[in-house]
């Protein structure tokens, strides 16, 4: 899209299609929706580019994968944003947070805010806890459970260290997440077969709608990190 004073942007609608997809009857709206957020990003990530504004999203290796082939066909090459490496499949990008729109910060926003790379992750998970006070822990934290907070950010506590303790999580063996959208953070035990065959079964379901989409694929938590659950 080009806008009226020249700047442009690439709107991707494949999480339009899946709302759409889950609920038909709200093409309108939905589209509505798009349309509202498109129109507004520009002003609105100019209005709120500060450090407080900052958080931290979760995408996978096949999101980054598709970014790197749509940048190389149109010949501008690098990815548009800053990102790291979380493990061999999730990744971290940094998001400017507004009413309208999440967008991705490359490099030259990020030092024009004086903020070092080096201290992204601490910056933006201390907003998302300053925006997020009502975290829950829902379900039965020995089995099964979920974690709750905006209905936007939850994959991103998978950064929240404090969070993945057995004191929080008294699972049987390890701890087991899957991320299958943004807004869905599903806990288990790496132990605990009937558990980890209830939630494989939600998160494979065929006819489930994950908008936003993360991965499928589970993680354990071993020595402070994710790897992947090759269970």
């Amino acid at each position: 899209m080009t806008y009226s004073n020249g700047e442009t942007s690439t709107a991707y609608l494949d999480n339009a299609y899946m709302n759409y997809r889950s609920s038909p009857g709200e093409l309108d709206a939905i589209i509505n929706a798009y349309i509202n957020a498109l129109t507004k990003s520009s002003s609105d990530v100019k209005s709120n580019i500060e450090k407080e504004h900052i958080f931290p999203v979760i995408k996978d290796r096949v999101y980054m994968e598709q970014i790197t082939k749509l940048m190389n066909h149109s010949s501008k090459g690098e990815l548009p944003f800053y990102y790291e490496k979380l493990n061999d499949i999730l990744y971290v990008l940094y998001a400017i947070d507004t009413p309208s729109s999440i967008k991705f910060m490359p490099k030259e926003d990020i030092n024009a805010l004086g903020v070092e790379e080096g201290e992204l992750r601490n910056l933006s998970m201390s907003n998302l806890m300053n925006a997020n006070v009502s975290l829950q822990i829902q379900g039965d934290r020995s089995t099964v459970s979920m974690v709750v907070a905006d209905g936007i950010y939850e994959a991103s506590f998978l950064l929240y260290d404090d969070l993945w303790t057995k004191e929080n999580f008294p699972v049987k063996g390890d701890i087991v997440v899957y991320v299958p959208s943004r807004d869905v953070l599903i806990v288990t035990g790496s132990e605990d077969t009937e558990s980890l065959e209830t939630v494989r079964g939600i998160v494979h379901n065929p006819e489930s709608q994950w908008s936003h989409a993360v991965t499928d694929i589970g993680f354990v938590r071993e020595k402070n990190k994710w790897v992947e659950f090759q269970k």
